[in-house]
């Protein structure tokens, strides 16, 4: 479930699926990857029903920036994603990337508060979310925070950013997870249908709940996924100093 949630809130999905895993002390499956493409798959298609109203009446001017901002991420993660995530996989490296964005987005949302805002995305503030999506090709980093923390410091207020950034983090997010999931054998796929299958409703039931309840209560601060996102980098820490093992 909090998968689905993830991909709403700026806590890192990608790193949560790391991290609480080894936390647990759960052995690490060599189908990590297609779980967690089922999973964004999910997700994606929960948020994506909770926001078809969103997405339908979309001016021709924000459907354009919106498609715009999928580019530079499309072009990094075909170019680099595998071994971005092969070498920043280890604990310690989530918990450290983890803590540091969740910090910035904290410290950028708290500053942005008292500068003059923007009521809509322009060209300038949408090409800036673009590009800041590349660095969330990192596990920790989170596409919605690093988008967010983006706008926000462009003085895009916070109802907007967030609307904004969770439209951008679709195309995207649901692109990536069905290349993996067309990628992945098809006996393999048979063999974990039923897991793949109750994983992928599980996040698609919390990426809605998590959507609603922003279009409820939109404009939040970035106190409260800092916090979490600091918290879990210190029990990460705590672990790898009670058993000085930064492995699975």
């Amino acid at each position: 479930m909090a998968q689905g949630c993830a991909e709403v809130v700026p806590v890192s999905s990608s790193a949560q699926l790391v991290l609480l895993p080894w936390l647990l002390g759960w052995e690490h499956s060599s189908e990590h990857a297609t779980f967690a493409a089922a999973l964004h798959a999910g997700s994606c298609l929960g948020i994506g029903w909770v926001l078809r109203e969103d997405v339908l009446s979309l001016d021709l001017r924000t459907a354009a920036l919106l498609a715009g901002t999928c580019v530079p991420p499309a072009v990094a993660g075909y170019l680099v994603a595998d071994r971005v995530e092969e070498r920043l996989r280890r604990p310690a490296h989530l918990a450290a990337v983890l803590a540091g964005a969740g910090a910035l987005l904290w410290a950028v949302d708290r500053r942005a508060e008292g500068r003059r805002r923007h009521p809509t995305v322009g060209v300038r503030h949408a090409a800036l979310a673009a590009f800041a999506q590349i660095p969330a090709l990192a596990p920790g980093v989170s596409r919605s925070g690093a988008t967010l923390t983006a706008l926000r410091a462009t003085g895009i207020d916070r109802a907007t950013a967030e609307r904004f950034s969770l439209l951008m983090s679709l195309p995207v997010t649901a692109g990536a997870a069905f290349l993996t999931l067309a990628r992945t054998d098809r006996t393999t796929l048979r063999a974990l249908g039923p897991s793949l299958s109750a994983g992928a409703v599980s996040a698609a039931l919390a990426g809605a709940a998590a959507a609603g309840a922003l279009r409820r209560r939109p404009g939040r601060p970035a106190t409260g996924p800092a916090l979490y996102r600091l918290a879990l980098a210190a029990a990460v820490a705590r672990r790898i100093h009670t058993t000085g093992k930064d492995r699975w």
